[in-house]
């Protein structure tokens, strides 16, 4: 996904379904299950927005055109990722929508010289304008809107790929196309100028803003989890003595990331804080690199991770000692650095482990402490 280490877009939850959408979790047969949706949903009259509704593969492959001016064939499909906060978006009573051209992503960390992938995605998050700020490359306001139809819009490109971004309504609205080796001459949109690409990003833009502004306010009330907030905390599960068992240490200290004190500028930030995805990063002698992430009632996620497509081919399932049945976890690494990343569910949450070289050892440690 595009990081705002530079530019961010973003999320996802749900089943990516045939248009193009993704879909709200299931519940887990366990302890493992996800709260159900709450929103009421309106009547057959006005049925809730779909991805169709927002954009057709049409409007999605001329937003895609290459520099020779071939018009792709694009398919439904989320890209592959190992953050909790780009699966969110659903959770929070928000509509994700992803498409690819091109051979599907692989590992997110690694990827083949031969990969030829570009994904557009479209996010839509109710309630989320009035904390809406323009933003360009890295995490600072930009100087300049771009108008589209009529509206102010930020946009920018830069390593893996454009974006749009505007309040639209009362939501926060995010479109972001991602791509490999962006700005290396090479690949898909080799030798083509980036305000090209953002050239054909901006009439469908437009027509996804045309879209949200001319539906009935009750087809944009998609369904939510029913999130509890609780203060974030490095205790319970994170206890330190078995996380720093795992890392074969003798004690550790934890450095919370709170998203909710913090006024997120970009989107990535606005969905964690909406979500109340927070960090214990680890301080250890000998311990580098080592960070978990808890998102409470987001364990739906790792439902999404081991069942759609593209997922499920980059990030293989594996088994935790301890986990329950329908509890499910997967492990993502860099083969050149040893680093993993370990995401599992643990009762009605999901837990997101970084580590060089203990990843599984800290999350098995996890679900230990909690049963």
């Amino acid at each position: 996904m595009l990081r705002r280490t530079l530019i961010t877009p973003t999320v996802f939850l749900a089943l990516v379904a045939l248009t193009g959408c993704t879909a709200q979790p299931s519940a887990e047969p366990s302890a493992s299950a996800t709260a159900a949706p709450t929103a009421a949903g309106p009547t057959a009259a006005t049925s809730l927005y779909t991805c169709d509704d927002l954009a057709s593969l049409d409007d999605v492959a001329h937003a895609l055109v290459s520099f020779d001016g071939t018009v792709p064939t694009p398919v439904a499909a989320i890209q592959p990722s190992t953050t909790l906060t780009d699966y969110a978006v659903p959770a929070i009573g928000g509509l994700s929508c992803s498409w690819r051209v091109g051979a599907a992503a692989g590992n997110p960390v690694e990827y083949s010289a031969a990969a030829d992938w570009a994904y557009l995605t479209v996010q839509v998050v109710p309630g989320g304008a009035d904390s809406w700020a323009p933003y360009a490359l890295g995490d600072g306001p930009a100087d300049t809107l771009t108008d589209i139809d009529g509206r102010k819009a930020a946009t920018g490109c830069g390593d893996p790929g454009c974006f749009v971004s505007a309040p639209v309504g009362d939501a926060w609205v995010e479109i972001a196309m991602n791509t490999i080796w962006f700005g290396i001459d090479e690949g898909r949109f080799a030798g083509m100028p980036t305000d090209a690409i953002l050239a054909q990003l901006e009439p469908f833009a437009a027509s996804v803003f045309t879209a949200l502004t001319d539906a009935d306010p009750s087809q944009l009330v998609w369904p939510a989890v029913d999130l509890v907030e609780r203060d974030p905390a490095c205790t319970g599960a994170l206890k330190p003595q078995g996380v720093a068992m795992a890392l074969g240490v003798d004690s550790l200290e934890y450095e919370i990331f709170d998203s909710s004190t913090s006024d997120p500028i970009y989107f990535d930030a606005y969905v964690a804080q909406r979500a109340g995805i927070f960090s214990c990063s680890v301080r250890a002698a000998g311990v580098m690199g080592t960070s978990i992430s808890v998102g409470y009632g987001l364990g739906g996620v790792v439902d999404t991770m081991v069942s759609t497509p593209d997922a499920q081919a980059a990030l293989p399932a594996i088994a935790l000692e301890g986990a329950a049945v329908g509890e499910r976890a997967v492990q993502v690494c860099a083969d050149t650095s040893g680093w993993c990343t370990v995401i599992f569910s643990l009762g009605q949450s999901a837990y997101q482990v970084e580590s060089r070289t203990d990843a599984v050892a800290v999350a098995e440690a996890i679900i230990a402490q909690a049963r």
